[in-house]
Protein backbone atom coordinates (compact mmCIF):
# COMPACT_ATOMS: atom_id res chain seq x y z
CA UNK A 1 0.00 0.00 0.00
CA UNK A 2 1.41 3.25 -1.03
CA UNK A 3 1.47 6.59 1.72
CA UNK A 4 0.13 9.58 1.73
CA UNK A 5 1.19 13.21 1.65
CA UNK A 6 -0.24 15.85 3.96
CA UNK A 7 0.71 19.35 2.88
CA UNK A 8 0.11 20.86 6.92
CA UNK A 9 0.06 24.60 7.60
CA UNK A 10 1.97 25.09 10.93
CA UNK A 11 0.54 28.48 11.09
CA UNK A 12 2.65 31.33 10.97
CA UNK A 13 5.76 31.84 13.52
CA UNK A 14 3.99 30.93 17.53
CA UNK A 15 3.91 27.08 18.02
CA UNK A 16 0.99 27.89 20.07
CA UNK A 17 -0.58 28.41 16.92
CA UNK A 18 -0.09 25.04 15.60
CA UNK A 19 -3.50 23.26 15.26
CA UNK A 20 -4.43 19.94 16.92
CA UNK A 21 -4.54 17.99 13.91
CA UNK A 22 -0.92 19.35 12.68
CA UNK A 23 0.41 18.30 15.61
CA UNK A 24 -1.63 14.78 15.48
CA UNK A 25 -0.35 14.57 12.00
CA UNK A 26 3.35 15.68 12.78
CA UNK A 27 3.69 12.96 15.73
CA UNK A 28 1.74 10.15 13.60
CA UNK A 29 3.53 10.51 10.41
CA UNK A 30 6.56 8.55 9.33
CA UNK A 31 8.42 11.20 7.30
CA UNK A 32 8.66 15.03 7.88
CA UNK A 33 9.45 17.09 4.57
CA UNK A 34 10.89 20.29 5.51
CA UNK A 35 11.50 23.33 3.33
CA UNK A 36 14.77 25.33 2.61
CA UNK A 37 15.20 28.39 0.95
CA UNK A 38 18.27 30.06 -0.72
CA UNK A 39 19.73 30.15 3.29
CA UNK A 40 20.72 28.14 5.90
CA UNK A 41 17.96 29.29 7.90
CA UNK A 42 14.73 26.68 7.84
CA UNK A 43 11.86 28.45 9.93
CA UNK A 44 9.24 26.26 9.43
CA UNK A 45 11.43 23.31 11.38
CA UNK A 46 12.59 25.70 13.74
CA UNK A 47 8.87 26.11 14.66
CA UNK A 48 8.06 22.30 14.94
CA UNK A 49 11.17 21.34 16.71
CA UNK A 50 9.34 23.11 19.72
CA UNK A 51 6.47 20.90 19.33
CA UNK A 52 8.02 17.40 18.13
CA UNK A 53 11.23 15.75 18.42
CA UNK A 54 12.74 15.98 14.56
CA UNK A 55 15.35 13.84 15.64
CA UNK A 56 12.61 11.04 15.62
CA UNK A 57 11.54 11.22 12.63
CA UNK A 58 12.68 10.52 8.94
CA UNK A 59 13.39 13.91 7.74
CA UNK A 60 13.06 15.25 3.49
CA UNK A 61 15.10 18.70 2.94
CA UNK A 62 12.84 20.10 0.18
CA UNK A 63 14.78 22.84 -1.87
CA UNK A 64 12.57 26.15 -2.50
CA UNK A 65 14.18 28.45 -4.27
CA UNK A 66 13.62 31.95 -3.45
CA UNK A 67 12.92 32.83 -7.15
CA UNK A 68 10.53 34.38 -9.90
CA UNK A 69 12.72 32.03 -12.41
CA UNK A 70 9.81 29.79 -13.64
CA UNK A 71 11.98 27.12 -15.07
CA UNK A 72 14.26 27.17 -11.42
CA UNK A 73 11.06 26.51 -9.61
CA UNK A 74 9.43 24.37 -11.61
CA UNK A 75 12.64 21.91 -11.57
CA UNK A 76 12.52 22.47 -7.65
CA UNK A 77 9.08 21.65 -7.23
CA UNK A 78 9.10 18.06 -9.52
CA UNK A 79 12.69 17.28 -7.63
CA UNK A 80 10.66 17.72 -4.21
CA UNK A 81 7.72 15.59 -5.30
CA UNK A 82 10.02 13.10 -6.93
CA UNK A 83 11.74 12.77 -3.58
CA UNK A 84 8.42 12.64 -1.51
CA UNK A 85 6.79 9.95 -3.60
CA UNK A 86 10.14 7.55 -3.30
CA UNK A 87 9.05 7.28 0.24
CA UNK A 88 5.48 7.08 -0.45
CA UNK A 89 6.18 4.25 -2.33
CA UNK A 90 7.52 2.56 0.36
CA UNK A 91 4.09 3.26 1.93
CA UNK A 92 5.01 5.63 4.15
CA UNK A 93 2.95 8.81 4.59
CA UNK A 94 4.60 11.93 4.65
CA UNK A 95 3.69 15.48 6.28
CA UNK A 96 5.25 18.63 4.11
CA UNK A 97 5.27 21.29 6.49
CA UNK A 98 4.54 24.60 5.63
CA UNK A 99 4.31 28.25 7.33
CA UNK A 100 0.90 29.68 7.60
CA UNK A 101 -1.77 27.50 5.46
CA UNK A 102 -0.94 25.58 2.75
CA UNK A 103 -3.69 27.22 0.39
CA UNK A 104 -2.33 30.78 0.96
CA UNK A 105 0.92 31.89 -1.13
CA UNK A 106 2.26 28.70 0.03
CA UNK A 107 5.41 27.56 -2.04
CA UNK A 108 4.19 23.74 -1.04
CA UNK A 109 1.01 23.85 -3.17
CA UNK A 110 3.08 23.46 -6.26
CA UNK A 111 4.99 19.84 -5.27
CA UNK A 112 1.42 18.86 -3.28
CA UNK A 113 -0.50 19.51 -6.65
CA UNK A 114 2.59 17.20 -8.84
CA UNK A 115 2.11 14.79 -6.54
CA UNK A 116 -1.82 14.52 -6.90
CA UNK A 117 -1.24 14.77 -10.64
CA UNK A 118 0.47 11.49 -10.25
CA UNK A 119 -2.16 9.46 -9.21
CA UNK A 120 -1.31 9.03 -5.19
CA UNK A 121 -3.32 10.54 -2.09
CA UNK A 122 -2.82 13.72 -0.46
CA UNK A 123 -4.60 15.77 1.94
CA UNK A 124 -4.14 19.94 2.47
CA UNK A 125 -4.42 20.65 6.08
CA UNK A 126 -5.45 24.46 6.79
CA UNK A 127 -3.04 26.29 9.31
CA UNK A 128 -3.64 29.68 10.95
CA UNK A 129 -2.52 32.23 8.22
CA UNK A 130 -0.05 34.97 8.53
CA UNK A 131 -2.40 37.26 7.84
CA UNK A 132 -4.96 36.55 10.78
CA UNK A 133 -2.08 36.66 12.98
CA UNK A 134 -1.19 39.72 11.48
CA UNK A 135 -4.34 41.42 12.15
CA UNK A 136 -4.92 39.68 15.66
CA UNK A 137 -0.91 41.48 16.53
CA UNK A 138 -2.39 44.71 15.47
CA UNK A 139 -6.03 44.34 18.25
CA UNK A 140 -7.58 45.03 14.82
CA UNK A 141 -9.73 43.07 12.45
CA UNK A 142 -9.18 42.07 9.07
CA UNK A 143 -12.79 42.76 7.63
CA UNK A 144 -16.35 44.17 9.37
CA UNK A 145 -20.08 43.33 7.78
CA UNK A 146 -19.90 44.45 4.37
CA UNK A 147 -15.82 45.19 3.94
CA UNK A 148 -13.95 43.42 1.32
CA UNK A 149 -10.65 41.42 1.66
CA UNK A 150 -8.07 41.71 -1.06
CA UNK A 151 -5.03 40.26 -0.66
CA UNK A 152 -2.19 40.84 -2.47
CA UNK A 153 0.85 39.54 -3.46
CA UNK A 154 3.31 43.09 -2.93
CA UNK A 155 6.94 41.80 -4.60
CA UNK A 156 4.70 41.94 -7.62
CA UNK A 157 4.56 45.78 -9.02
CA UNK A 158 0.89 44.92 -10.54
CA UNK A 159 -0.42 44.70 -7.03
CA UNK A 160 -0.36 47.94 -5.71
CA UNK A 161 -2.67 48.84 -8.65
CA UNK A 162 -5.74 47.65 -6.19
CA UNK A 163 -4.72 50.09 -3.00
CA UNK A 164 -7.13 53.07 -4.39
CA UNK A 165 -9.89 50.67 -4.67
CA UNK A 166 -12.67 49.38 -1.76
CA UNK A 167 -12.17 47.62 0.87
CA UNK A 168 -9.29 46.43 3.44
CA UNK A 169 -6.10 45.51 1.70
CA UNK A 170 -3.10 42.59 2.80
CA UNK A 171 -0.05 43.34 1.61
CA UNK A 172 2.09 39.57 1.36
CA UNK A 173 5.38 38.90 0.79
CA UNK A 174 6.94 42.43 0.57
CA UNK A 175 10.58 41.39 0.69
CA UNK A 176 13.06 43.66 -1.18
CA UNK A 177 10.21 45.58 -2.57
CA UNK A 178 9.51 47.35 0.63
CA UNK A 179 10.92 50.40 -0.06
CA UNK A 180 8.44 50.73 -3.59
CA UNK A 181 5.68 49.84 -1.72
CA UNK A 182 6.11 52.71 1.11
CA UNK A 183 6.75 55.10 -1.18
CA UNK A 184 3.57 54.38 -3.13
CA UNK A 185 1.61 54.15 -0.03
CA UNK A 186 2.46 57.89 1.12
CA UNK A 187 1.60 58.99 -2.67
CA UNK A 188 -1.78 57.64 -2.36
CA UNK A 189 -2.15 59.61 1.21
CA UNK A 190 -2.83 56.07 3.21
CA UNK A 191 -0.27 56.27 5.63
CA UNK A 192 -2.65 56.70 8.55
CA UNK A 193 -4.38 53.64 7.55
CA UNK A 194 -1.17 51.65 7.36
CA UNK A 195 0.53 49.43 9.69
CA UNK A 196 3.04 46.39 9.76
CA UNK A 197 4.01 43.78 11.43
CA UNK A 198 7.61 41.83 10.24
CA UNK A 199 8.45 38.10 11.42
CA UNK A 200 4.96 37.46 13.34
CA UNK A 201 5.49 35.61 15.97
CA UNK A 202 8.93 34.76 15.36
CA UNK A 203 12.19 35.98 16.87
CA UNK A 204 12.52 39.59 16.00
CA UNK A 205 8.97 40.26 15.68
CA UNK A 206 8.65 44.02 15.17
CA UNK A 207 5.16 45.97 15.44
CA UNK A 208 4.99 48.95 13.32
CA UNK A 209 2.14 51.34 13.80
CA UNK A 210 3.41 53.80 11.33
CA UNK A 211 4.81 53.22 8.46
CA UNK A 212 6.85 55.71 8.23
CA UNK A 213 9.40 54.12 11.11
CA UNK A 214 10.00 51.03 8.48
CA UNK A 215 13.65 50.76 7.94
CA UNK A 216 13.10 49.81 4.48
CA UNK A 217 16.86 48.54 4.37
CA UNK A 218 16.46 45.84 6.73
CA UNK A 219 12.64 44.18 5.89
CA UNK A 220 12.46 40.49 5.84
CA UNK A 221 10.38 38.10 3.58
CA UNK A 222 7.78 37.93 6.35
CA UNK A 223 6.66 41.46 6.24
CA UNK A 224 3.01 41.91 6.16
CA UNK A 225 1.08 45.20 5.92
CA UNK A 226 -2.50 45.90 6.51
CA UNK A 227 -4.42 48.59 4.58
CA UNK A 228 -7.64 49.63 6.03
CA UNK A 229 -10.38 51.69 4.44
CA UNK A 230 -10.74 54.01 6.89
CA UNK A 231 -7.78 55.53 9.18
CA UNK A 232 -6.50 53.01 11.62
CA UNK A 233 -7.84 53.31 15.15
CA UNK A 234 -4.02 53.26 17.01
Amino acid sequence: MKGKLYSVGIGPGDPELLTLKAVRLLRECDVIALPKGDTDIMTASGIVSQVIDLSKKEQLIIYMPMTKDISAMNKAHREGADAIIKWMDKGKNVVFITLGCPTVYATCIYVHKLVHKAGYDTELVAGVTSVCAVAARLNTSLCEREEPLIILPASYKWATNFLDGPGNKVLMKSGKEIGRVCKELKALGLVKNAAMVERCGLPGEKVYQNIDEIDNSQNSYFSIILIKEKEFEK
